[in-house]
């Protein structure tokens, strides 16, 4: 049996590295969430420097990502080609002033 000086410092060493690992764990943590959100950022970057969306050319999906579009208005959209200005936009159902005001700088026709 280790005597009691040898215990404590036995019991000191392993308090230590306990310690020790949960630093590491809480380095890692904090590397993953600082990555995580340099992720997040890139993308939300990338998708407003995407430029404006062309309500004659653009995809259902491309169209979902406006704010205040659904599947739904996306097809209605779709399906009011072609669209000679912006503001022909609020003839589509469920598209508003509101909704207007949202997208007004984010779309684009062309022809």
């Amino acid at each position: 049996m280790p005597s009691s000086r040898l215990q404590r410092r036995l019991d000191r060493r392993r308090a230590e590295s306990s310690n020790q690992d949960r630093s590491n764990r809480l380095l890692f943590i904090g590397l993953i969430a600082a990555f995580a959100i340099a992720i997040v950022a890139l993308l939300v970057k990338r998708h407003l420097d995407s430029g404006p969306v062309d309500l004659n050319h653009a995809s259902s999906a491309k169209l979902e990502s406006l704010p205040g579009i659904g599947p739904e208005t996306a097809k209605l959209i779709i399906k009011g080609r072609p669209y000679e200005t912006v503001d022909d936009l609020e003839k589509v159902k469920g598209i508003g002033p509101a909704t207007m005001a949202k997208l007004r700088s984010r779309i684009t026709v062309s022809e």
